[in-house]
C-alpha cells in the first residue's frame, strides 16, 4: 500500500507565504504520475484547513494500518521555528523544533513539536519505507546574527520568528546546551530538510510561479535521478540552489538515503574478476555505525 500526505500553508494570518500550496500540488502530482500511487491514497491539506488538529489527524491516517513493504510520503511546506519550555519550578529545561500550522500561536495547543511528531511516527512498523520532505526553516540559532537574510530578490524566509519572551527562553536553553535529540529506533526513513539548522528556506518565484526553492529543485533532480540514491538527489538540489544564488543547503538524513527515493535498492556494480591472491597482513576489524537522530542537524 502506498499513502501520501501533503501539507502546504500560504495563508498564515501574520506571516503569509506564496509557494507552499504549489509545492504540495507539485509533489502529489509527481508521486502519482511517477510511482503509480492511487489518488484515493493521497491526502492534501492546505491553508485554512491545515490546523494543528487536522494535521495530527492526517498524520495518524498516514501511519494507520500500514505494514512491512508499504510506502509512506509526507511533504510539508510552511513555516518552522523553535520553542523552549520551562519546568514546574520555572527553569528552562527543554528545547523543541516545531512546524507551524495555520492556527499557529505561541502556546502548545497551536504548534506541533518534534516530540509530538515522534510520538506518531514511532508507530510506523519495521519494514515500512517512509520518506519526508520538510521545506521549512527549523531550529538553529534564532538571533539575527546567526541567520543569513542576505538572499537574492523575491525571497521570504519560511521561518516564524518567536516573540521576545520566547526568544529569551531559547537563548537560555542554548546556554544550557539543551539540544534535544530522539532515537529513530531504526525507522526506515529518508528525510530531506529545506536547509541547514542555521539557515532559512526560501519561499520564492521560479519561472514566474511561486514555490519553495528546495521543493522545486528537489523534484527537478528527482525527475532526472529516479534510479539514483536519495542522497544524490538532495546533493543535486543543493548544487542547483547554489548555482541560482540561494544560500540554503538542503540536508539528507535517515536509513533510506542510500537507495532510490521510491526504489528498493541501488543497482549493484558489475562483478569484477578477483585478482590472484597474494599474502597480505590481516586487517584489523572495524565496526561502522550509522546513527540517525530525529532532528535534522546542520
Amino acid at each position: 500500500m502506498y499513502k501520501v500526505f501533503a501539507t502546504g500553508i500560504n495563508k498564515y494570518p501574520n506571516a503569509p507565504l506564496a509557494g507552499c500550496v504549489n509545492d504540495v500540488l507539485d509533489a502529489s502530482e509527481f508521486i502519482s504520475k511517477n510511482y503509480q500511487v492511487n489518488e484515493d491514497n493521497i491526502r492534501l491539506l492546505v491553508d485554512e484547513r491545515a490546523t494543528k488538529q487536522a494535521i495530527i489527524e492526517r498524520l495518524n491516517w498516514l501511519v494507520d494500518g500500514v505494514k512491512a513493504g508499504d510506502r509512506l510520503f509526507w511533504h510539508f511546506s510552511g513555516h518552522g521555528s523553535q520553542v523552549a519550555a520551562r519546568s514546574g519550578s520555572g527553569e528552562v529545561d527543554g528545547l523543541s523544533e516545531i512546524i507551524c500550522p495555520v492556527d499557529m500561536a505561541w502556546d502548545p495547543d497551536h504548534y506541533i513539536t518534534d516530540f509530538e511528531l515522534w510520538e506518531i511516527l514511532k508507530n510506523i512498523p519495521e519494514g515500512v519505507k517512509f520518506n519526508w520532505c520538510n521545506d521549512s526553516c527549523h531550529s538553529g540559532g534564532l538571533t539575527t546574527k546567526d541567520r543569513n537574510f542576505h538572499n537574492p530578490p523575491i525571497q521570504i524566509p519560511r521561518f516564524m520568528k518567536p516573540p521576545e519572551d520566547i526568544l529569551w527562553r531559547i537563548k537560555v536553553a542554548y546556554k544550557k546546551n539543551l539540544i534535544t535529540t530522539r532515537d529513530s529506533q531504526k525507522l526506515n526513513v529518508g528525510f530531506v530538510s529545506g536547509c541547514r539548522s542555521d539557515q532559512t528556506s526560501a519561499d520564492t518565484v521560479i519561472n514566474g510561479r511561486p514555490c519553495g526553492a528546495m521543493s522545486y529543485y528537489f523534484f527537478k533532480n528527482l525527475e532526472k535521478m529516479k534510479d539514483k540514491p536519495f542522497k544524490d538527489v538532495v546533493a543535486g538540489a543543493a548544487i542547483d540552489l547554489k548555482a541560482n544564488y540561494y544560500s540554503q543547503e538542503p540536508q539528507a538524513e535517515g536509513s533510506l538515503i542510500d537507495i532510490p527515493f521510491w526504489g528498493e535498492s541501488v543497482a549493484a556494480a558489475p562483478a569484477v574478476p578477483a585478482a590472484p591472491a597474494v599474502p597480505v597482513k590481516k586487517p584489523c576489524k572495524r565496526r561502522w555505525y550509522f546513527p540517525w537522530t530525529w532532528r535534522c542537524k546542520g
